[in-house]
Order: C-alpha cells, then structure tokens, then sequence
C-alpha cells in the first residue's frame, strides 16, 4: 500500500475520523500519523468537517427500562445503586465536575453557535457519502471527494447545483471527480435548501439548467 498516493492518504484520513477503520489498521494509521505531520493535518481537516456534525445532533435520552436493564446485569438481587453513599459521593463529584466542564464549554458552544456554518453531505441514491462541501464566510465553496468519482462520472462532468426552495436549480460550477475542488457562489450556501450532482456533458450543462441524471444530493445544515 503506496501511503504517499494523495487519495489513499485522503480516504484514510476520513475513515478515520469517521470511525470506519478499527482494530490493527486504526493502530497502524495512528503510527503512521506519529511520524508524518500532514497526515495529522489531514486528520484534523476531517475533524473540523464532521465533528460539527455531531455537536449539532440533538440529544436523546433512553427509556428507563434500559437503565432498570443495566442495573439487573450490573448487580443482580443486589439494593438499587442509588440508595448507596458511594453513589453520592460519586455524584456530588461528577456534578461538581459537570459545572467546571460547563464554565469551558458554554462559552465554546455560544461561539460555536456565533460561527455557525453552511455545510452538506452529498449521498449516492445507495446512501452512500460521495461529496461534503462546505461553505466559508467569504462565498467560497470547499468541495471533498470522498471516493473517486470517476468510474461514476465516465465521459460526463459532474456538475454541482444549488437548490433554493420552490426555485429552479442554479449552476455553482464543475467538480473534480476526486480531490477537492474549490468553487464560488456570491451567497455560498446561503438560502439554499439542498445540493444535487448532474451528469452533464464536457463543460458543464449547455441549456444552465440540469440536462442529466442526479446521481447524489444532500441537505444544506448548519453546523
């Protein structure tokens, strides 16, 4: 396995992070990163696209039969935990915990929420990830390949459109079939509901509006 090919470096930085690569080949891609500092820059370009997506998931809490569940297998027959002064003890340390950790992070989250950005994950009809593009303060459009496209795109180009809702799609431009791609749109994503990919031929789309089949779309978020 060639680690310098750029693709390869790529995919496995996303799988990484994404947390797809398990066992001994996590371990040896952290052995690799030890000694290789654009791999670890790699990685945390990664870090920054997707960890946003989870701190913008919205909290769920299990039903109590799960914790009565834990509670029989962890101590069986045994009085509930919460009647125990070591469970107090405990407790009154995490809560002191949780306030400390709630001074550092509140203010984390208010300027997350100050900083929040446009972005979409673009999926095959499969539901396959293919595409994250990410939007900047400036207009400017950052495009991932998450796989090579090129065996999906054959001799067509794979062009990128800009829904609005209840609005004809809008042309942002061409897309590399690997790599990333940089583009511009004067609004980045904003106002916009969703993102398609089009077969189109060489060139791009000769009528401006999508002549080909969508072949992976996703929904704008704000992260």
């Amino acid at each position: 396995m060639n680690y310098r090919d750029p693709q390869l470096r790529a995919r496995l930085a996303a799988d990484y992070v994404s947390g797809a690569m398990r066992g001994g080949a996590r371990r040896r891609f952290e052995g690799l990163m030890a000694a290789d500092a654009n791999l670890r820059r790699q990685v945390r370009g990664w870090e920054d696209d997707i960890y946003p997506l989870l701190w913008s998931l919205p909290g769920r809490t299990p039903p109590g039969r799960v914790w009565r569940a834990i509670e029989s297998r962890l101590r069986p027959g045994a009085a509930p935990w919460w009647r125990g002064l070591a469970f107090w003890r405990i407790a009154s340390g995490a809560l002191a915990a949780l306030l400390v950790a709630g001074v550092v992070i509140y203010p984390m989250q208010v300027d997350r929420a100050a900083r929040a950005q446009l972005m979409a994950v673009l999926q095959s009809p499969e539901a396959q990830a293919m595409l994250v593009v990410r939007a900047d303060e400036a207009g400017g459009l950052r495009i991932q390949a998450l796989q090579n496209l090129a065996t999906r795109a054959g001799d067509k180009a794979l062009e990128l459109w800009a829904i609005p809702p209840g609005q004809a799609p809008q042309s942002v431009g061409l897309v590399s079939p690997e790599g990333l791609t940089a583009l511009r749109r004067a609004q980045g994503l904003a106002g916009v509901q969703q993102l398609a990919i089009t077969l189109e031929p060489p060139g791009g789309s000769p009528t401006g509006a999508p002549t080909g089949p969508v072949i992976m779309s996703g929904d704008v978020l704000k992260i």
